[in-house]
């Protein structure tokens, strides 16, 4: 093992006291929890020990160490490529309309649990790592584990992120194309920041409600000086 290799993968190691890895683990991350529009995704990866220095070698890391620019874009497109060639794998996208029916119904972290259960089922592994200590708890067991910023100490965990946060960019990108002609390019990432309210205040006044793929259960407090109740009732699901 290279000095480099080994330096790096000692920096991924602290919190695996916590689980005695088994033959195969699987990282479990999600990417779009907080957006007001397009999907959630969550992403699961298999790891067999012993492959921890390829991911190295690529450079894998959390995604969102590698910003969201173009260049981050894509560096973590090129690496999803290389991780779904040689790992395997599972992504799964969960529409704006399924997020508001579990918000309004019961709650976000159900969902997210349920869908892990969904990866931890479909992609058998000695082991199991989630992201999120409090919101994985009630999966958590013999050889599964939920922890804080797993994406930064489990080499498995950091690969999910970029396939879950790669999928998002893709699925947003996809339901922004109909607007390019007559709005341009929808910045913001869909987060509530100025740029997505631009696009979001555009659209109602353009199209008289919501976009489509906006989330209709999260009440934005920008917009409360517009009378928004006739919308949220028209906007389509």
């Amino acid at each position: 093992m290279s000095n480099a290799i080994e330096f790096h993968l000692k920096a991924f190691l602290p919190l695996k006291k916590e689980i005695e890895i088994g033959i195969t683990e699987l990282g479990i991350d999600e990417a779009g929890r907080g957006p007001v529009l397009g999907p959630m995704v969550l992403a699961g990866v298999v790891v067999p020990k012993g492959m921890e220095e390829l991911l190295i070698s690529w450079g894998i890391r959390d995604s969102k160490s590698y910003g969201s620019g173009k260049s981050g874009k894509n560096a973590r497109r090129e690496l999803s490529e290389r991780i779904m060639e040689q790992f395997a794998h599972r992504i799964i996208s969960l529409s704006s309309q399924t997020v508001d029916d579990y918000v309004r119904e019961s709650s976000l972290n159900l969902l997210e649990q349920q869908t892990a259960k969904t990866l931890i089922q479909e992609l058998p592994a000695g082991s199991v790592v989630m992201d999120g200590a409090n919101l994985f708890s009630p999966l958590a067991g013999a050889n599964r584990v939920a922890v804080n910023k797993a994406d930064s100490a489990y080499l498995s965990v950091a690969a999910a992120s970029i396939l879950a946060k790669t999928e998002r960019d893709k699925s947003f990108a996809e339901l922004c194309k109909p607007f390019l002609r007559e709005y341009g390019e929808i910045e913001g990432g869909g987060y509530a920041n100025k740029k997505t309210l631009q696009f979001v205040q555009w659209h109602i006044e353009e199209r008289g409600a919501l976009p489509s793929f906006y989330r209709k259960s999260y009440r934005w407090k920008a917009l409360d000086s517009l009378n928004l109740t006739e919308f949220w009732l028209r906007s389509p699901h």
